[in-house]
């Protein structure tokens, strides 16, 4: 059974996330990932700090494809940015981190860009798996625990990671699971994104599914996304 939301109560469920979780939703590269990625960076219009771990120039495509679907997005440019390798430079770039350093050397140069920005801060990580990929000199479960734990428990944080499972082994995707505090499994389906809970501090609610229309959602982005 799949539970209609709109999107005002997928927007308030965001809001209900607690200071030192490590969200995971999990996505398909068919899916319209740039619809559903949009809505936790919006938060920074509602007063929260938003910052983007930016890898391999992921923000760009999340960027090129809402515009291309009408929906406005200069506001990205505003919000602080954190890339890990990549070229195209999109939003308030704080650091440029190599991912071809050594993960100590980049896990402490990511860990004072964060620690740079003060208070209460939303973390939204993209294109975690391309670094995985990339690094593949490395256990995968070294470049996700030095990137996911420090979050975890932190009280100045809370950090949501979008994670495409078609490029990684369902091993390694149980291990991003098994760290995340909620973990979310998102498909579309008859023009409704839909969100599986696979994991929750609420138990009742692993196994709930909900969905919202994705012209709804494609309307709301457009009023509240003008420049």
């Amino acid at each position: 059974m799949v539970t209609k939301r709109s999107v005002p109560e997928a927007v308030e469920s965001i809001r209900n996330i607690r200071p030192g979780e490590a969200v995971v939703v999990e996505y398909a590269s068919r899916d319209p990932i740039h619809l559903a990625v949009s809505l936790p960076l919006l938060m920074a219009r509602e007063g929260m700090k938003v910052v983007v771990s930016d890898v391999l120039d992921q923000l760009h495509v999340i960027r090129a494809h809402l515009e291309i679907m009408g929906i406005p997005a200069g506001w990205i440019e505003d919000l602080p940015v954190i890339k890990f390798g990549g070229t195209i430079p999109v939003g308030n770039v704080l650091r440029r981190i190599s991912i071809l350093k050594p993960a100590p050397v980049w896990s402490r140069e990511y860990e004072d860009a964060l620690a740079s920005i003060p208070g209460l801060k939303m973390i939204i990580m993209l294109g975690i798996e391309k670094m995985i990929n990339v690094r593949s000199d490395l256990p995968a479960s070294t470049v996700w625990r030095t990137t996911g734990a420090p979050s975890l428990g932190a009280e100045d944080r809370i950090k949501v990671t979008f994670v495409n499972r078609d490029l990684l082994e369902e091993s390694t995707l149980e291990d991003i699971r098994e760290l995340a505090t909620r973990v979310f499994r998102l498909e579309f389906k008859d023009s409704r994104l839909i969100m599986e809970v696979i994991k929750s501090p609420n138990v009742k609610k692993c196994g709930k599914r909900f969905s919202i229309d994705a012209d709804e959602l494609v309307g709301y982005l457009q009023s509240v996304s003008g420049d």
